[in-house]
């Protein structure tokens, strides 16, 4: 117990000197979320409206043209029909709305040229002009009301964007420390000996391997807790469920990937081969994994590829307890799959892991 005390102490310290190690472990998954979270993905898109008059509008029209304006949703920019047209045909307009000067009392006609390459947001503007020309022409009749809307609120969680990107970027990064940190580290140890120089000395080889295990453990919770304070703190994201349970996920989700790290230092010969290796497994799943789109939003063969990635229950698990307060019962079926997933990478890395060189 002593000897894995003073490995596991000594592992801490060579780990916290590293700086590449604690670039990619805590710096860089860092970069990432203050970038997605600063885009803000979660505000409507403004659409650019081209707006033209055939000649100086009346007060009525003036005002439907200020309301336009004033529609947080559009970019209004005005000007003469050839100008916006070429804009239009510039892929600088969604669409190009021509406004007759007597619009209002009318009747009247107008013509909207919509934007074939942007038919989402040309359909969205299409829409909102229709409806405000529809509000209009009941003010202008003085219709009276047919329809009151009760509009009322329920407290909900507000969960943005942030909300859904904490949970897989912590994963992520996870998935990444665990990986690269342990492969890098231990194929170096190899390629210069010091592995096989460890056989001579009375010490356990398997208490040398835990202590860098215990390590990586230790480094995940760290890990784990201050992107949890920095995206409640510097972002307002929701943490609903228990700390304690995120806490286990995330050994959990170490275990299963420290699996795989220990099978490519066992794989790889040298240092510079780690990263192919390494990348051929993580770079998949760092776009299929969860982390930055659900995977619902795949194509419905992709989501039978990415729904068993080990970092989709990982990220998954984390991000039902962050989200929705969830009971380890109510994501035992992640558990059970990340557990599946780390028999499977300690098996393999106990079949390619050697403290020997490979013979070339």
């Amino acid at each position: 117990m002593r000897t894995l005390r003073i490995l596991t102490w000594a592992a801490i310290k060579m780990f916290v000197r590293n700086r590449q190690a604690l670039f990619f472990t805590f710096f860089f998954p860092f970069f990432l979320m203050t970038v997605l979270g600063l885009i803000n993905f979660d505000r409507p898109q403004k659409m650019d409206l081209g707006l033209v008059l055939t000649g100086p509008p009346n007060p009525g029209t003036e005002q439907f043209v200020s309301a336009l304006k004033n529609n947080p949703l559009f970019d209004v920019h005005e000007g003469i029909e050839s100008s916006e047209r070429q804009a239009l045909n510039d892929d600088k307009r969604a669409a190009v709305l021509i406004i007759p000067q007597d619009l209002i009392p009318g009747p009247s006609k107008l013509t909207l040229i919509k934007n074939a390459g942007q038919p989402q947001p040309a359909a969205t503007a299409a829409n909102i002009i229709n409806g405000m020309l529809d509000k209009t022409a009941l003010q202008i009749s003085q219709a009276s009301d047919l329809f009151t809307l009760d509009t009322q609120e329920v407290n909900s969680n507000h969960l943005k964007y942030i909300d859904f990107l904490l949970p897989g970027l912590i994963a992520l990064s996870v998935m990444q420390m665990s990986v690269f940190s342990v492969a890098f580290v231990f194929v170096m140890y190899k390629e210069k000996g010091i592995l096989k120089r460890l056989l001579a000395t009375p010490m356990k080889p398997g208490v040398f391997v835990l202590s860098n295990v215990i390590t990586r453990l230790i480094v995940t919770l760290v890990q784990t807790s201050i992107f949890i304070i920095l995206g409640v703190t510097a972002f307002h994201a929701h943490v609903i469920g228990s700390y304690w349970l995120l806490a286990l996920i995330a050994l959990f989700g170490s275990i299963m990937f420290l699996g795989l790290g220990f099978t490519i230092s066992g794989l790889a010969s040298t240092v510079e081969s780690v990263p192919a290796l390494a990348n051929l497994v993580v770079f998949p799943m760092l776009f299929l994994g969860g982390t930055f789109f659900a995977v619902e939003s795949f194509p419905n063969w992709l989501q039978h590829i990415a729904r068993y990635l080990p970092l989709t229950f990982f990220s998954d698990a984390m991000r039902q307890v962050m989200t929705k307060g969830a009971k380890i019962s109510q994501i035992s079926h992640d558990l059970y799959w990340m557990a599946g997933w780390a028999v499977v990478m300690i098996i393999l890395a106990n079949l390619a892991f050697s403290f020997e060189e490979k013979r070339q």
